[in-house]
């Protein structure tokens, strides 16, 4: 006598890919989404809440727009299409981590719309600053090579993984423009996120890599601790693309009195 066997049809559903903008209703893990609004009627509203993929757009324009607030000096006031691609490629890979956050205003008869400051948030492990060295090597544009070998740089500097005995740090870049309405607040509601987003995702250690006079004075209100100081108007021998370069006129102008100030945060330290 013949058996016949019943199929079970596959659950494709137990497969499907999740993103931050689409909870996971099957699933016994925290979906992390982080939503803080400030204001009133008469007032701007401003949220935080975490990056999306259907973000990453706005996100790249609003980079593009304010990069010289992340990176003054080494990068151009109107970026090459070279450097704009380098530079778009290495923070939506970053935005691929999930990390990240976004501040958007509130507008009339348009919703949550207009972007009012970013923190770019990436999980970093002692090897990155390597790879970011390998990768430099492979552009052509010198200013895109340039700003890859100053990050790689900045990154290995502090020595933190060494120092704090941790495998990953969640590294943070704070951007928002001064001229932003509320930008202290805005600069204040991202930085406390960022520090919530390390401590639900497990980071013991968290970095803020700032250059911009605004965010270090929101961060000095923090307390937070000031573990680094790099003053690049001079560009050590690690960053420069050939050994005997030196700055041109324009670079050492642009660069003047710019420095980098490395900020730690321990979310599992912070009261709750």
């Amino acid at each position: 006598m013949p058996v016949y066997w019943k199929i079970k049809p596959a659950n494709w559903s137990e497969h499907r890919r999740n993103y931050a903008d689409k909870p996971k209703t099957d699933s016994i893990s925290k979906q992390i989404m982080v939503q803080k609004i400030h204001g009133t009627e008469d007032d701007p509203r401003v949220r935080v809440r975490r990056a999306r993929p259907a973000d990453v757009p706005r996100i790249l324009r609003f980079v593009r727009e304010n990069s010289r607030l992340a990176w003054p000096g080494l990068v151009n006031k109107t970026p090459s299409e070279n450097n704009n691609v380098v530079l778009s490629d290495y923070v939506a890979r970053t935005l691929a981590q999930g990390h990240s956050m976004l501040a958007e205003q509130q507008e009339p008869k348009r919703g949550w719309s207009q972007i009012r400051g970013l923190a770019i948030s990436t999980s970093v492990c002692p090897w990155d600053a390597t790879m970011l060295e390998k990768w430099a090597r492979c552009m052509r544009c010198a200013r895109s090579r340039k700003l890859m070998l100053f990050t790689a740089h900045c990154l290995r500097a502090p020595g933190l993984h060494d120092k704090y005995r941790v495998h990953n740090i969640l590294q943070v870049v704070l951007m928002v423009p001064p001229n932003a309405p509320k930008a202290s607040e805005v600069v204040h509601m991202l930085a406390k996120n960022c520090i919530e987003r390390g401590k639900e995702t497990g980071f013991p250690v968290l970095r803020f890599d700032v250059t911009d006079d605004l965010v270090t004075k929101v961060l000095d209100e923090l307390r937070l601790k000031k573990e680094y100081e790099f003053n690049y108007e001079i560009l050590p021998n690690a960053i420069k693309i050939l050994p005997n370069e030196s700055n041109n006129n324009e670079e050492s102008k642009d660069n003047r009195g710019r420095s980098l100030t490395v900020y730690t945060a321990f979310p599992h330290a912070e009261k709750s």
